[in-house]
């Protein structure tokens, strides 16, 4: 998936911005990737014991005010796969499964 165009209006990056899912707040993002069609942000989520998931591109609604905009709930991302590295590239089968957990939900963006 790719980002929708303008999306993120003059922001060289996300990294930092608060999350927010259609539910709630939901973290922060630890890292994002920009490659067309295989963008995504890594979320951490929780303080004692934090986890990071890799939310697909297609599912960022809007960015505003240092805040992306999901169009998940808190539960939809705590489904989607870890990422232990934030940084670290992500490999196939986690796409395989994040385009899984996604397949029911209409996300925007492009391939």
């Amino acid at each position: 998936m790719t980002f929708r165009p303008g999306l993120l209006g003059g922001h060289d990056s996300v990294k930092g911005f608060r999350v927010t899912a259609s539910d709630g707040r939901a973290g922060r993002v630890s890292w994002a990737s920009y490659a067309p069609g295989e963008s995504y942000l890594v979320v951490s989520r929780g303080h004692l014991h934090e986890t990071h998931h890799v939310v697909p591109a297609g599912a960022v609604q809007r960015v505003d005010d240092h805040t992306v905009w999901l169009d998940l709930t808190r539960a939809a991302i705590e489904e989607l796969p870890e990422q232990h590295d934030p940084p670290a590239p992500v490999e196939t089968w986690m796409v395989d499964a994040i385009n899984r957990a996604t397949a029911t939900r209409r996300l925007g963006g492009g391939p």
